[in-house]
Order: structure tokens, then C-alpha cells, then sequence
């Protein structure tokens, strides 16, 4: 098993532990009264079929075990908490440990992937009135970075992000990111762009600021900047509507990306923009989500390179839909069965199609992806929180995901998980 030794993690390890310790002689009651700590299991099987390729699967099953501490704040004017998390997985099975799966570390050196891994953080809470100031280990869900829950371990990354709701209706926040800690990896690492095969080139940091601002009940607009030094910038532009008409909640949905290249343009130019308009309609135990996306210019829509996802693109899903000029509809239609007295169980059916992709010298470039999500989470009694979740996904790609004939894959992921409160 491989231990963190990113000598930044215990940097920020040690600064919090001083500066708390420092503050609980004279607020010990409410740092420790107010903590939240909880323990989450995670069993995790993924099992790709491709078609057509000389390595017929990919995939894993593994055992995770996680741990957050989230502290209450000290009683002083400038309010001090601290946060604590760790994240272990053991690999179950040597089923496919030659092939890397992007879920466990895969050592190039030994060809086979890593018996288990280890994950560890810290951040530093600083608060004052309605801001807060985070610094440290951090897990973010915004336009220009977010975590990723879809594997096994969470992906988390490093710096510092400061957020105040001092304006009434308005949510400013700012920060700098600078490294990246990928669901596959035991290692915080600087960040660089996603680009497959080819050399790595680490930007010294991502600057972002954003403001989400409710203009009225049901009219609310968001803009993001975000910079990966020398590599790209990314602007973010969101507007959305919500009202209901009889039993029915109604919401449309207008995002704009816009991202080019930055400062010495570490890998070249980068030519893209997003444009995407969805609607959601639910009522009762019926949801139904449908749009279109289409992107323009030449250069595919730039991630952080750690698998990074973008969920705020709002035809993200296993294969992406981010290629040069793709047209994107999509569909999505979920269940809740608390109406047919099945509390907890819900469906998921959803439905991709991306055509007209740009590629020299390849004509009608498509890819579709369906989903099949059915879920079941336990709502009460001695197994509350524990949950079951069948993920059945099938893809299709004219030219493959990467432009190569015969990447048509069929995937199955069965997720077991428990999580426990003190």
C-alpha cells in the first residue's frame, strides 16, 4: 500500500491542527459539539465489454472505506473549524488487474494495477459572518472544477476557495487551485490539461471567481472565469428559469462555455464554445429532462486531466459529448416508486445521440450513449443509509471514443454503499 507523501497534504495537515488546537482551549465546546463525523463503505464492481478491440474488458471490484471529520466553528470573532477525511479501497479480485481501468492506480512498471491505495486530507475553515474562507484539501462543484463520485475513491483537489453570501441574492466566490488528487491516484498532483496519449504539460494553478445571483423566486443567472495558467481559459455563462403550473414543476436551462487558450499556450490554440438549452418537467414521481447542446470550433471542449468531469455541460455522461462541432439531444425519464409504496427506489432512463462531429477526413461522425440506472437506498430502520445501485450502460461511436473503429462498449457497474453517522 503506497502512503500520501505529497509533502503539501501535510502542510496543510499540520497548519490546521495548530491553528485549531490553538483556538479550542477558549471554544473547545462548540469546535467539538457542533463536528459531524461519519464513516462511508463503498463496495464498487465495474466490469466494460468493448467490441472488436484485442482486449475484450476492462474493470475492477473493490472494497472502499472512508472517513470525514467535519468540525463545528470556535466561538471567536474570527470563527476557526477544521476538517479531516480519509479514503482507502483494496482491490477484491485479480479479474482484468493487467489492464488499467481508470478506478485503482496501475503501476506501467509492473503491468498490473495496484493491490490498494490510500487518501488523505485536511482544510482549514476560517469564517467571519456569512464568508468563509477554505484552505487546504478541497471538494468543489462548480462550472470550471468539480469532484468525481462516479468510481470508487473521490477525486479532490488542493488550494484555497473563499465564498461570501454578505449580498442579499448574490454567492461570490473566488480561489486558486492548484493540484489535483484524481479518483485513480494516491497523490496530489499539479494540474495539466486532459489530452489521452501524448506529453504533459502542469500549469502552477487554476484562478476562478464566480457569481450566482437569484434575480428574483424563480429567475437565476451565474457567471464563472476560471484560468489554468498558460494553458486555457474558460468562460461560463448560465440563466435559468423556474415556475409551476398545476402539479407540475417547470424549469428551462441556458448554458454558454467559452474556452481558449492562455499565456504561453502550453498545448496550443484551443477553439471552443458550448452552447446548451434543456427543459425539466416533474410531477409527482414523474421527471422528465430533455435538450440540445452544440459545440463549436475546432478544438475538443478542454478538462482538467485526472478524469476530471464537467457536469455543468449538460449532456455530460460516460462518453462526453464534447467533441469539435458535435450536435448533441438528449432525454432523460426518472421514477420514484414512494407513490407505489416502494420508498427509496427510484429508475433512471437516459438517452444521448451526437452527430455531425468534426474530424478531417472522416464523414458523418457519430455517438449515442443509453442508460439504465435503478437504485434503491433503505429510508428507515436498523439498515437506514444503506444502498444498492445498477448502472447498465451501452455506447456507440462511428470512428470510437478516441477515433478508433470498434470502441462500441457495453458497461455494468453494481454499487453496494453504507454510510454511518456518529
Amino acid at each position: 500500500m503506497k502512503i500520501l507523501t505529497n509533502a503539501k497534504t501535510f502542510k496543510y495537515l499540520s497548519l490546521s491542527t495548530l491553528v485549531s488546537c490553538c483556538c479550542m482551549s477558549s471554544a473547545y465546546a462548540d469546535f467539538v459539539q457542533d463536528s459531524q463525523t461519519s464513516i462511508n463503505l463503498r463496495n464498487f464492481y465495474m466490469n466494460r465489454d468493448f467490441s472488436d478491440v484485442p482486449n475484450k474488458d476492462i474493470g475492477s471490484w473493490s472494497q472502499a472505506v472512508s472517513g470525514r471529520f467535519e468540525s463545528g466553528y470556535t466561538d471567536t470573532p474570527l470563527q476557526v473549524g477544521l476538517d479531516v477525511g480519509l479514503q482507502y479501497a483494496l482491490r477484491l479480485s485479480d479479474h482484468n488487474a493487467e489492464r488499467p481501468d481508470t478506478i485503482l492506480p496501475y503501476d506501467t512498471a509492473q503491468g498490473k494495477q495496484e493491490r490498494d491505495y490510500l487518501k488523505a486530507g485536511a482544510t482549514l475553515k476560517l469564517k467571519y459572518k456569512e464568508s468563509e474562507l477554505k484552505i487546504g484539501e478541497l471538494y468543489p462543484r462548480m462550472p470550471v472544477a468539480y469532484i468525481d463520485e462516479s468510481r470508487q475513491l473521490v477525486t479532490t483537489y488542493a488550494g484555497a476557495a473563499f465564498e461570501t453570501k454578505a449580498i442579499k441574492d448574490l454567492k461570490l466566490s473566488a480561489g486558486r487551485i492548484t493540484h489535483i488528487n484524481s479518483r485513480e491516484d494516491d497523490e496530489f498532483k499539479k494540474l495539466s490539461l486532459f489530452v489521452g496519449a501524448g506529453p504533459r504539460y502542469e500549469s502552477d494553478g487554476l484562478n476562478f471567481v464566480g457569481l450566482d445571483y437569484n434575480f428574483t423566486p424563480k429567475v437565476f443567472g451565474a457567471y464563472w472565469f476560471g484560468q489554468l495558467e498558460d494553458i486555457y481559459q474558460q468562460n461560463y455563462v448560465n440563466a435559468a428559469y423556474s415556475t409551476k403550473v398545476g402539479q407540475s414543476k417547470i424549469k428551462v436551462d441556458a448554458r454558454y462555455f467559452h474556452n481558449k487558450e492562455d499565456g504561453d499556450a502550453l498545448y496550443g490554440k484551443i477553439d471552443s464554445q458550448s452552447y446548451g438549452l434543456q427543459t425539466a418537467i416533474q410531477n409527482g414521481a414523474h421527471t422528465l429532462v430533455a435538450g440540445i447542446q452544440q459545440n463549436k470550433g475546432e478544438s475538443i471542449f478542454p478538462t482538467l486531466a485526472g478524469y476530471a468531469p464537467q457536469p455543468f455541460l449538460q449532456t455530460w455522461s460516460t462518453l462526453g459529448f464534447i467533441k469539435p462541432e458535435e450536435f448533441t439531444w438528449h432525454i432523460l425519464y426518472s421514477h420514484d416508486f414512494k407513490e407505489h409504496g416502494v420508498p427509496g427506489l427510484k429508475m433512471t432512463l437516459r438517452y444521448l445521440n451526437g452527430s455531425n462531429i468534426y474530424r478531417a477526413g472522416l464523414k458523418d461522425n457519430e455517438e449515442s450513449e443509453a442508460n439504465f440506472i435503478l437504485g434503491y437506498q433503505v429510508p428507515e430502520g436498523r439498515f437506514k443509509n444503506l444502498g444498492f445501485e445498477w448502472r447498465h450502460i451501452r455506447a456507440e461511436s462511428k470512428y470510437g471514443a478516441g477515433y478508433t473503429p470498434g470502441a462500441d462498449f457495453v458497461e455494468n457497474r453494481l454499487i453496494t454503499t453504507y454510510n454511518y453517522k456518529f
